[in-house]
């Protein structure tokens, strides 16, 4: 061992030096001030990223519901489960981080309905009212989803989802736009069928 390395072990081991070497750690420490909002930043993703328990569990929010959970989802960072009672069916989901939450209402929100938010949970219902009353007993704010009532349904002419709004209209090359028109097997635009579609031969 170098000549040095042996004066700075015998240095840190005098009470004297250990108690230097602390009050000045302490001191430097008290002069660095307030972090940078850089370490603030990064400390408030660590945060977020650092998997926590919820506020609540599935089994906590349907006790307050007055059911018993059936738990369809078991992760670490998602727990999501439903039940039903005479009011209708409950849907709930608790996460582990708020990131979580915020992506599962995005992509809920683009269905519609009404959800009871918490601090990393979720409850939704068909009806409204029953949210209301269960947020007397929970907390949380109530969001709505996107509405799709106005304007288009996303329904054909038939009412099912995908037809055309135009009778007979097809996206086959070749068909018909006009009302009445057929998709069958032979004809227009169809296999063994003849093509009309302008072309004369």
């Amino acid at each position: 061992m170098p000549y040095t390395a042996r004066r700075v072990r015998r240095f840190l081991r005098t009470p004297a030096a250990v108690a230097a070497v602390c009050a000045a750690a302490l001191l430097c420490g008290g002069c660095a001030g307030k972090p940078s909002a850089a370490a603030e930043t990064a400390a408030k993703a660590a945060a977020e990223a650092t998997p926590q328990a919820p506020g609540i569990s599935i089994e906590e929010i349907a006790t307050a519901i007055g059911c018993s959970p059936e738990v369809s989802v078991e992760a670490d960072e998602l727990r999501q489960g439903g039940c039903e009672t005479g009011q209708g069916a409950y849907r709930m989901a608790t996460f582990s981080a708020d990131r979580g939450l915020r992506s599962w209402l995005d992509e809920a929100r683009m269905y519609g309905g009404s959800y009871l938010v918490g601090d990393r949970w979720v409850v939704t219902t068909a009806q409204p009212a029953a949210l209301t009353a269960l947020r007397d007993r929970l907390g949380g704010s109530l969001e709505a989803g996107t509405d799709h009532s106005g304007g288009s349904d996303h329904a054909g002419a038939s009412g099912q989802p995908g037809a055309s709004a135009q009778s007979g209209a097809s996206d086959q090359p070749g068909a018909s736009a006009q009302p009445g028109a057929s998709a069958q097997p032979g004809a227009s635009g169809q296999p063994g069928g003849s093509d009309h579609s302008g072309h004369h031969q």
